[in-house]
């Protein structure tokens, strides 16, 4: 998120932040901060993604959980954060930093401050969130500050950054580093600008506010390539189409599917590519020593010709007969008529030779039998973990720079779980989503297990029936319609509906539906329901989606 375009979002989401109390801190994703915020009626949840190349802040429309425990930076948060309300919100957009002054009753949060303390919770693009205590002016110490703090110079000054004006403007660029205002991408625009375009850019971007200019793949609107606080000049959006509006807040959201929650599904998903792609490369390098023992075990029953020209020949040597080398007469296989040459071992006699030959052309036939349904067993996982990778397997674009369009990302791999119960069966719709669904009572209770919070859970309406699982590779995905239809589809072939024409299927999200305790095996409790739709019943659509 380029500085400018931070500044345009704090602008929007300054009256969404003040007045909100904090309810939840948590980190859906490495370096992904989600605070769940309450405030003009409505829950909403503020994300921060923080890093060196591509850091990004947004509210999430969708609510993004995570399954791991928080860490000790995160419970120190939660501790003098949670339960406190946003009195002021100050941005410092050239440095890419938002101040959150925290105000709240001491005594009804964890974290208790002396009396006078006031808390900042510090969101850094870059670096992260941080906690900043402030004592009174008057007083000096800091014996009382939590946790060894010391006292800050706050509260912080949002500042005013010198802009350059038109005549100095080709200096700057070239003395980039003395003017903050000149960020990377603004840098990276204004070289394909002639100089009047240049001035008129800087003095719209030294007002404020304006459009929001958005940049999707061609044909694919829901990819985004990039999001700039100015039109990008044609050289950087060649092959994107571009989408302006005053809706800061909508538009860096829309940004956020493709730019943050989806390229961290990616990494997700490469990161549990990884162990089968690894296991692919140790089969391969199996596959090729048993081409070579192959090799050798072939050489080794080859011998036993050898072994029956001596054993035709045993009458022309004495008993104790020992040489290196012996000639035969050629006989019908030989191809060119020349004598044959056998190489023998010079410590024993023919005799004994012709015996080692025997054996070692023996334990070459047997080699083989052995190899063969070892190399059949290596084949058989080696194509089940291509089957699994997909196309293409995990391969990820390369990062590129920050505003700049990138090229086209392949979908997410959807790798099938080698370790799925023995009853639940796997599906992929036509979209390429993966669909889960329960063989039977118990079935059903693996399925919900398997299920992460933002999942989709199906079920039959009014009656017994499988459970089905959508798996989404962000709590934010947008999935189809037809993986919906196929899916409930799968869910009514094996339901209470399957002789019927159509069945009602329920929706609803894996985090909103609930075991129950001390009921039968696959019995659940939905607190919300995302949707309901009658959808056909074709029972040919499970031998098409099965996944084998």
């Amino acid at each position: 998120m380029d500085a400018h375009l931070f500044r345009r979002f704090c602008e929007a989401a300054g009256p969404q932040l003040l007045g909100s109390r904090i309810e939840k801190i948590q980190e859906a994703a490495p370096d992904l901060l989600v605070l769940s915020l309450y405030g003009n009626g409505q829950k909403r949840q503020f994300c921060l993604r923080h890093d060196r190349k591509e850091p990004f802040c947004f509210f999430a429309g969708s609510r993004l959980t995570s399954g791991a425990a928080p860490s000790a930076a995160i419970m120190r948060l939660r501790k003098y954060a949670v339960g406190r309300r946003i009195a002021a919100a100050v941005p410092q957009f050239c440095r890419r930093r938002l101040w959150l002054l925290l105000a709240g009753n001491a005594e009804k949060v964890g974290g208790a401050l002396p009396a006078g303390t006031a808390l900042w919770l510090l969101l850094d693009l870059r670096e992260g969130a941080s906690l900043h205590f402030q004592r009174p002016e008057a007083e000096t110490g800091a014996a009382h500050l939590p946790e060894g703090q010391a006292v800050a110079l706050l509260p912080p000054e949002p500042g005013a950054p010198e802009w350059p004006e038109p005549a100095q403007l080709a200096e700057a660029l070239a003395h980039w580093r003395d003017w903050p205002v000149l960020s990377p991408a603004l840098r990276r625009s204004l070289v394909h600008m002639e100089e009047p375009d240049q001035w008129a850019l800087m003095e719209d971007l030294r007002a404020g506010g304006g459009d929001v200019f958005l940049y999707t793949q061609a044909g694919a609107p829901d990819v985004v390539r990039a999001v700039s606080a100015w039109p990008l000049p044609p050289e950087l959006r060649a092959g994107l189409e571009e989408e302006s509006g005053e809706d800061v807040l909508g538009l860096v959201e829309r940004a956020a599917a493709s730019l943050v929650l989806g390229r961290l599904a990616e990494a997700a998903e490469a990161g549990r590519a990884r162990p089968v792609q690894r296991r692919l490369r140790k089969l391969t390098k199996l596959l090729e020593k048993l081409d070579a023992e192959e090799a050798r075990l072939k050489a080794m029953t080859s011998r036993q010709e050898d072994a029956l020209a001596l054993s035709a020949n045993l009458w022309r040597w004495p008993a104790d007969f020992r040489a290196e080398v012996v000639e035969l007469a050629p006989d019908e296989t030989s191809a060119d008529g020349a004598p044959r040459r056998i190489r023998l071992d010079g410590r024993y006699t023919v005799r004994a030779n012709m015996e080692r030959l025997f054996h070692a052309a023996r334990r070459g036939k047997r080699g083989l039998e052995l190899l063969a349904p070892r190399r059949e067993a290596l084949l058989e996982e080696a194509t089940s973990l291509r089957e699994a990778l997909g196309e293409g397997g995990a391969a990820l674009p390369a990062a590129v720079g920050e505003g700049a369009p990138t090229p086209a990302t392949p979908a997410p791999t959807r790798i099938i779980p080698r370790e799925l119960p023995k009853r639940v069966q796997a599906f992929v719709s036509d979209d390429g989503f993966l669909l889960l669904r329960g063989r039977d009572a118990r079935g059903n209770q693996a399925v919900l297990r398997k299920a992460a919070p933002g999942d989709i859970w199906l079920h039959a309406e009014g009656g017994p029936g499988a459970h089905v699982i959508i798996r989404r590779a962000h709590a934010g995905q947008e999935v189809p319609e037809r993986t919906l239809e196929q899916a409930g589809c799968l869910a009514a072939c094996k339901s209470w509906r399957r002789d019927a024409a159509s069945a009602r299927i329920l929706y609803a999200e894996a985090r909103h539906v609930r075991p129950l305790r001390g009921a039968a095996p696959g019995t659940v409790r939905m607190d919300k329901i995302l949707a309901t739709r009658e959808v056909a019943v074709d029972p040919e659509l499970e031998s098409r989606l099965v996944h084998s």
